[in-house]
């Protein structure tokens, strides 16, 4: 479940981009650590302005999703913590 408001870490399954009445978006197929455990995925619809710096995240790269009323607000590129 998504939360309401705060950060969620993920690892990028997928991106593939959308266009919605001429805006950017991507969608973005992650994993958490919940699901890797359960064998699910979940696919989250990033707005183009939400990302970090305008990178988009490539799959096998970890992110920091941020939410608000379960609706991404900010996403970010994260470094693997050994």
């Amino acid at each position: 479940m998504l939360p309401i408001a705060g950060s969620v870490r993920f690892d990028v399954v997928a991106v593939s981009p959308v266009s919605i009445h001429g805006d950017a978006y991507f969608d973005v197929l992650v994993q958490s650590a919940e699901h890797k455990a359960a064998g699910q995925a979940a696919k989250l619809r990033v707005p183009q302005h939400a990302l970090a710096a305008g990178r988009v995240p490539q799959p096998g790269e970890a992110v920091e999703i941020s939410f608000l009323m379960q609706q991404v607000t900010g996403c970010k590129v994260v470094a693997d913590q050994v």
